[in-house]
């Protein structure tokens, strides 16, 4: 989930699409996919870099730690890494207040 109440909505929207398309190639059903074709789907979607940041920076903050191949998708796509890394920091923070551990330094 992504959440970034402070984006207009039309680029919350863009961020669900890109958190679906980034999964789908990094870790799920098309992850054995040609990285330049999974990297022309993610900027099909966006080739915002600030956009592709906030996506890898969620995908950094996961708990479980097995995102690594979306955040690499993503910085491939041109994620600003500088805003993944600040998203990621927000991103943990807000979960850690909920409760959840992370067995794992940030990244």
């Amino acid at each position: 989930m992504v959440h970034v109440p402070s984006l207009p909505a039309r680029e919350r929207l863009v961020l669900a699409e890109l958190s679906g398309v980034a999964g789908r190639y990094g870790t799920g059903v098309d992850r054995d996919v040609d990285r330049d074709q999974a990297v022309t789907a993610v900027r099909a979607v966006t080739d915002d870099p600030v956009l592709l940041g906030i996506g890898a920076g969620t995908a950094m903050a996961d708990p479980l730690g097995i995102s690594g191949p979306t955040v690499q998708l993503l910085a491939a796509a041109g994620a600003d890494m500088d805003v993944a890394a600040q998203h990621a920091a927000e991103v943990r923070a807000r979960l850690e207040r909920q409760g959840v551990r992370y067995d794992r330094p940030p990244p």
